[in-house]
């Protein structure tokens, strides 16, 4: 069941930083970025990535996807989400493959829903802390990518674009677009196909990995050997 509900959060977790793109750190590109370029990038990242935008995306917003996500699970049942264990371990019944994931979590944990709403909350919580003290590191990459990305002159015009009522309104909701209740909607639709999927792909990457030994035989091996 763990592994059920590790998908929206995922999910969930994969928005913030949906708009965001990574370089590796330490490449020579990165390392010889003109340091007037980076002056510009920067107000272009006060624009679009304040200090304090993470908390804004999370607060209120991201839990609500989360309890929206769940509750689209607990309407599933567990044949349409292609599962064949229960919460107990063992293979469902012809019956129970014909009930929700909700109704199967009850029987199993008559305190489900109460205990499932506390671990979102607590974990959006906390995440929302941890992620907002990577803040400043966010922004300084961010910063990084457009100083190598754009010139001075295409960043002083993005700037002198933010620095307009449209620009500003633009700016100022640009990462909020992805915790829209619209967006949110849509990845949430997004899940009954991902858990139908979930099987096949799982199926996939088993055979793909079939030519290699077991988890464990190599340490096994290993400890063997060093025993003789």
């Amino acid at each position: 069941m763990k592994k059920i509900f590790a998908i929206p959060m995922a999910l969930a977790m994969c928005v913030p930083a949906a708009a965001q793109e990574t370089s590796a750190p330490g490449t020579t590109e990165e390392a010889t970025i003109d340091p007037a370029r980076l002056a510009v990038a920067e107000t272009t990242v006060d624009h679009l990535f304040p200090i304090g935008t993470y908390e804004r995306m999370m607060k209120g917003t991201m839990d609500q996807m989360l309890d929206g996500m769940l509750a689209g699970l607990g309407g599933m049942t567990m044949e349409e989400m292609g599962g064949t264990v229960s919460p107990s371990g063992e293979d469902y019944s012809a019956e129970d493959k014909d009930k929700t994931l909700a109704e199967l979590m009850q029987e199993s944990d008559p305190n489900f829903e109460e205990r499932m709403q506390i671990s979102t909350r607590v974990l959006m919580d906390e995440m929302t802390d941890l992620m907002s003290a990577m803040e400043p590191q966010v922004r300084t990459t961010l910063t990084k990518i457009y100083a190598r990305k754009y010139s001075i002159a295409q960043l002083n015009e993005m700037n002198d674009f933010f620095a307009t009522d449209t620009g500003s309104a633009f700016a100022r909701d640009y990462m909020m677009v992805f915790v829209d209740p619209e967006m949110m909607e849509s990845m949430m639709s997004m899940v009954p196909e991902l858990m139908q999927a979930m099987p096949n792909i799982m199926k996939k990457v088993e055979d793909a990995t079939a030519h290699l030994p077991p988890v464990g035989t190599a340490t096994e091996t290993q400890s063997q050997k060093d025993d003789e």
